[in-house]
């Protein structure tokens, strides 16, 4: 054989490498913005369900502890927890669980409330904590209820990136709804009764 035969056999050439290189890009062109938008999708929906998991253990920590407990949102960080509370009903510290990158504290323009009685005048709708415009709470009695003055209060809040949105409502009588925005208006994406 000659040096030109062992050549050719030896590898790709260069044709053939820029090909294989072309067609990956341009399958990479078609695949990333849709990968991105499925993120962004996740990370919305990951904070919803967050915020679920975290108003359930708010609400069986006001039961176990036969005591009220506190949900906390801090707008301003971006992020939800639950105050921690020593034996003689003092604050101790808040538990806080940062919202997913991306992902803060806001509603789609023109938004409608998801259910009826749902505020829609501020991303969150819990009372401000004493002195402050960026942290709400909300608190659950010993029977894990909201305390609120009327019992056909619906407490929300409303959480996005810019493109996907979600909201939470709670009840006075213990349900909780998630709703994702979609063409316009809410749609329940999940109902839970406790």
């Amino acid at each position: 054989m000659g040096i030109a035969t062992k050549r050719q056999q030896a590898g790709f050439a260069v044709l053939e490498t820029a090909v294989v290189v072309l067609v990956a890009g341009v399958i990479m062109a078609f695949a990333t913005p849709k990968f991105i938008n499925a993120l962004r999708e996740y990370r919305v929906s990951m904070a919803s369900r967050q915020f679920t998991d975290l108003i359930h253990r708010a609400k069986m920590q006001a039961v176990s502890d036969n005591r009220r407990a506190t949900l906390r949102v801090d707008t301003a960080a971006n992020c939800v927890g639950i105050v921690v509370l020593d034996d003689n009903g003092n604050e101790v510290r808040t538990d806080y669980v940062p919202l997913p990158q991306g992902v803060n504290f806001s509603m789609p323009a023109n938004v409608s409330a998801p259910m009826t009685g749902a505020p829609t005048t501020r991303s969150v709708s819990f009372a401000p904590k004493a002195g402050s415009t960026t942290v709400f709470d909300q608190q659950f009695n010993s029977r894990g209820f909201l305390v609120v003055a009327s019992p056909a209060t619906v407490q929300a809040i409303y959480i996005g990136n810019g493109q996907v949105f979600r909201a939470v409502t709670l009840t006075s009588v213990g349900g909780i709804r998630t709703w994702t925005w979609s063409a316009g208006q809410w749609v329940n994406t999940r109902t839970v009764s406790s």
